[in-house]
């Protein structure tokens, strides 16, 4: 099993990326690509940070939608029961070099804080 250090929500809705899990506006998981396998985490040749290697990717394209919230705060929960260390980014978070916390993903970190 890969080493995974992070957990990543692409809430692009675009098509030409790889996720691992996808989850649709009625909050339904499908999984779409074994953990097992690096998928590629965001549009860049060049990957300094390593996060592409290290990480489950999750598509989410209606993160507004309460059904498709729920679904994934259901799935992050299970995830974060096999891998507690692992950090939950959202992909518009990652930089070149470093991480920009936004407020939507914060709010959802939030909610995960206070779910078992």
């Amino acid at each position: 099993m890969r080493q995974i250090n992070y957990i990543i929500i692409d809430d692009s809705g675009l098509k030409n990326r790889v996720h691992h899990y996808s989850i649709n506006s009625k909050g339904f998981v499908v999984e779409n690509t074994d953990i097992r396998k690096s998928v590629k985490v965001i549009d860049r040749k060049v990957d300094p940070d390593g996060y592409n290697t290290s990480s489950i990717v999750i598509r989410c394209k209606a993160l507004k939608e309460a059904s498709c919230r729920e679904g994934l705060k259901d799935l992050l929960v299970e995830l974060r029961h096999h891998f507690p260390e692992a950090l939950i980014l959202g992909a518009k978070e990652i930089g070149n070099y470093f991480i920009r916390v936004s407020d939507e993903m914060n709010q959802l970190r939030l909610e995960l804080s206070d779910m078992p």
